[in-house]
């Protein structure tokens, strides 16, 4: 009969060594690729950059931003200087002096004025009551950490 028993082959001690040294090489190439793309990417970047259409686009955007600039100031002068924006703005001086002696308004700025320091007064009360808090927990911590200044009882003779 034949014998049947399928044998491994044993490893021979240079094998994890190769492996490593494999490991190490496709490590170090990938390292290599990634440092020569890198590279390639910033050299197109700088070749962009020198470019004649970089430099052509940077001029024609500069161009366009000062016509742009230039078009709105001039609207904005024209209606400034327009007999519509000076009645507007009359008119929204008279609203403005009639909002500001109102009775409603000045009620309207009382009670905001009396909630505001009721607010007020509650956040200094918070306030005070965690300090007192953070003191009392900071003064037990303390008693506890420093067994040495427990009071004892003295009986008076």
């Amino acid at each position: 009969m034949e014998n049947s028993e399928q044998t491994t082959p044993t490893p021979e001690p240079g094998d994890a060594q190769n492996k490593s040294a494999d490991a190490g090489n496709a490590t170090q190439e990938l390292l290599d690729e990634l440092a020569g793309l890198a590279s390639r990417l910033t050299d197109l970047g700088k070749s962009w950059w020198n470019s004649e259409q970089r430099k052509q686009l940077e001029t024609d955007l500069r161009t366009g931003a000062e016509s742009v600039v230039t078009a709105l100031e001039s609207s904005f002068k024209q209606v400034a200087a327009s007999q519509e924006a000076k009645e507007l703005q009359v008119k929204a001086g008279e609203v403005t002096e009639k909002v500001a002696h109102s009775k409603v308004v000045n009620d309207l700025a009382a009670a905001l004025k009396s909630g505001l320091q009721a607010l007020s007064a509650q956040l200094d009360k918070a306030a005070q009551d965690l300090e007192a808090k953070s003191a009392a927990q900071a003064k037990s911590s303390e008693e506890a950490n420093d067994p040495g200044t427990q009071d004892i009882p003295i009986d008076k003779a």
